[in-house]
């Protein structure tokens, strides 16, 4: 029976050449391939550098990138220049050398960039303005706990009229680090800052507003709403103050975790101002004195009155009034006459004393003004955890704390708040087994897939084995089978002695193994298919 229509492959295998040159196209490709994965595994991975950057920007990013060394690319999609992973920080730090990327981050440069000629009066003063702006902007961001800042700036016309004359204000943006927070301190100095910076303006016309919309400061707020706000955060550092010094306090001799503490202080903010007036009736002393003193002496007093026959003439004489005693001879009574011998012996004496005398009396003027903002009453509530007691067997209990060192502990809270017990301070201190959360699994971190460097690792992985499925499996056979010529001439089989009219074949070298053997078989069934069928039918006719 004639053999089936050869196939095209065997009839390409006749064509002299072919096969080593198939053999060769193939270890080209084979390299080829290999040499592109090798150049895919060592290419950089790209990270996002800068995005939503105009085009002008972009070409110059691009240009000063481009003079350097560091490997970048622009996404087709969306624009965003990416750099390799590695040199991120390179490509800022050279970049913002020169000034890159500007954006809307024009800071005192505009004016060096931006001839005024041409420009009006308007644009030359919002060019500065905006360049104040920036300017004050990048000095606030390089604060610690400040991620990013703006500031916008009102800045009134100057006018000669006092009454037209209006105070600039400014209000200051704030985008904080995740987690963190100003004080009171830092905000005020950032009010400051601006203030400082702006001739004539005051501090309580800047505002400053965090990235959350929280007022951080409220300038010139009068409001009882203002007030409360304040008041409160004012009792809140109190309390967290007093706190933290119990807490300080104990916890070496408890441990850490083994005590909790919550102070409620009563602080009085109200205003008071008295003013007093004292004196003291008992504590004088003469400030002034004034004497007035008149004395009139003489013999001849009988001369007096007005002027004239009466005040000439001598007085009456006396009469006796008492009839037990007759007058003596010569018609006077004998008392009458002693009388007026008295007096004419007497000198005459007027008198006149005034005196006036002014004294202080000790007096006291006292102005008491009340400290705003005084503690009327602490009360402190503390809480301290059982003892871990581990017995010899290992097993663990909790003790509560015996009274002696509730006491003691109670004493050194008292000294640590400035206990009072006029002002009506109350302390409070309890023992309690705290509540411990069951133990759990720790967190196992984020999963393979999570991984940042997964996709990079794999791309490696793969482009190895493909690299060696390659070698194993295309270069290797493509070698052994160039290494033989293509086609090795293979022994012929040696057949019986019934077989040597169909053609004897020529005998296999010794030496060769049972698997080298197999090949050369296989190669003849190959090339020879009708002749070795021609034998097997033999050997078949033979065993019959």
């Amino acid at each position: 029976m004639e053999a089936a229509a050869e196939s095209p492959f065997k009839a390409l295998d006749r064509i002299p050449g072919l096969r080593q040159l198939l053999l060769l196209a193939g270890l080209a490709l084979a390299v080829a391939i290999g040499i592109t994965a090798a150049f895919y595994v060592r290419e950089p991975g790209y990270t996002l550098l800068f995005s939503n950057v105009s085009q002008q920007e972009a070409a110059e990013i691009m240009n000063t990138l481009g003079a350097t060394d560091i490997p970048h690319r622009i996404d087709p999609k969306s624009g965003a220049i990416l750099v390799a992973g590695e040199r991120v920080a390179e490509a800022r730090l050279k970049l913002a050398g020169q000034g890159l990327p500007r954006g809307a981050s024009f800071g005192l440069e505009i004016m060096q960039e931006q001839g005024s000629f041409g420009s009006s009066q308007f644009m030359e003063n919002a060019r500065y303005n905006h360049a104040l702006e920036t300017e004050l902007a990048r000095t606030i961001s390089t604060l610690r706990p400040v991620q990013a800042a703006r500031v916008h700036l009102a800045l009134p016309e100057n006018s000669v009229f006092l009454r037209k004359r209006r105070e600039p204000s400014a209000s200051v943006l704030l985008n904080l680090y995740a987690g963190r927070q100003l004080d009171k301190s830092q905000v005020a100095a950032i009010v400051h800052l601006v203030a400082s910076s702006i001739p004539g303006m005051d501090a309580s016309r800047v505002t400053v507003v965090d990235q959350q919309g929280k007022l951080l400061n409220a300038p010139g707020d009068p409001s009882a709403l203002g007030l409360s706000t304040q008041q409160f955060e004012f009792t809140e550092r109190i309390e967290n103050s007093y706190a933290e010094r119990i807490i300080s306090l104990l916890s070496p001799m408890l441990g850490p975790g083994s005590i909790r503490a919550t102070v409620t202080a009563d602080v009085d903010y109200t205003e008071r101002e008295e003013t007093r007036e004292a004196w003291d009736p008992d504590n004088t002393a003469l400030r002034s004195e004034q004497v007035a003193e008149e004395r009139h002496a003489g013999a001849n007093t009988a001369a007096g009155g007005i002027p004239g026959a009466l005040s000439n003439t001598p007085p009456p004489p006396l009469v006796a009034s008492n009839a037990a005693n007759p007058p003596p001879a010569g018609g006077q009574p004998a008392a009458a006459a002693e009388t007026q011998e008295a007096r004419a012996g007497a000198p005459p004496t007027n008198e006149s004393l005034q005196r006036t005398r002014n004294f202080e009396v000790d007096r006291t003027l006292s102005r008491t003004r009340s400290p705003v903002g005084a503690i009327r009453r602490l009360s402190v509530a503390v809480l301290v955890d059982h003892k871990r007691v581990t017995d010899e067997e290992g097993n663990v209990s909790s003790q509560a704390p015996s009274q002696q060192e509730i006491d003691e502990i109670t004493r050194l809270v008292k000294e640590a708040v400035g206990f009072d017990s006029q002002r009506g301070d109350t302390v409070s201190v309890s023992s309690v087994s705290f509540y411990e959360a069951p133990a759990t699994t720790a967190d196992a971190g984020p999963g393979l897939l999570d991984s940042p460097g997964l996709f990079e690792t794999l791309r490696s992985v793969l482009a190895g084995l493909l690299v060696l499925a390659l070698a194993f499996f295309v270069i290797r056979p493509i070698m052994r089978s160039l290494g033989t010529g293509g086609s090795p001439a293979p022994a012929a089989v040696a057949l019986p002695a019934g077989t040597a009219g169909v053609g004897a074949m020529p005998q296999a070298p010794r030496g060769l193994s049972y698997d080298d053997k197999v090949s050369v078989a296989r190669q003849l069934a190959d090339k020879n298919p009708e002749r070795v069928a021609q034998i097997v039918r033999t050997w078949m006719h033979t065993d019959e």
